[in-house]
């Protein structure tokens, strides 16, 4: 079952006059987790293979395309063991509170924008030094 971290974060303005304190929150993944993603992503590729050979013409390219990506993908997603999910905090600025949604590829630090005031944010990890 999949577990979820939190880490606090530095939220800070462009020029570094403001400082606000967040949650980042991580989706931990065990091998079964890994696994079972996996399968599901290969079930996937090789449904959309199925799927595509009634496409005309199409399918010269789809079916085998689809075939061999499936594989690929289930390894990328089995290699997976955690994904950052989303940041809770205030705008240092604006102080008003904010949900920043993150892809699985994101890393600290981060470039972003307050969606309320619309200024730029610099996120970094707590335990990092502060230049």
């Amino acid at each position: 079952m999949p577990t979820i971290s939190t880490t606090t974060v530095h939220i800070q303005d462009n020029n570094k006059e403001h400082t606000a304190t967040g949650v980042l929150h991580t989706t931990h993944f065990d091998q079964g987790d890994c696994l079972k993603r996996a399968l599901m992503k290969l079930g996937l590729f090789w449904l959309l293979a199925v799927g595509s050979l009634f496409i005309i013409f199409a399918h010269w390219v789809l079916v085998p395309g689809f075939f061999l990506a499936g594989p690929f993908m289930a390894y990328r997603t089995y290699q997976i063991k955690s994904t950052p999910t989303h940041i809770q905090g205030d705008c240092p600025v604006c102080n008003k509170a904010m949900d920043l949604k993150l892809d699985p590829k994101d890393t600290l630090p981060k470039w972003t924008y307050c969606p309320h005031c619309s200024v730029p944010l610099h996120i970094t990890a707590a335990d990092t030094e502060q230049a």
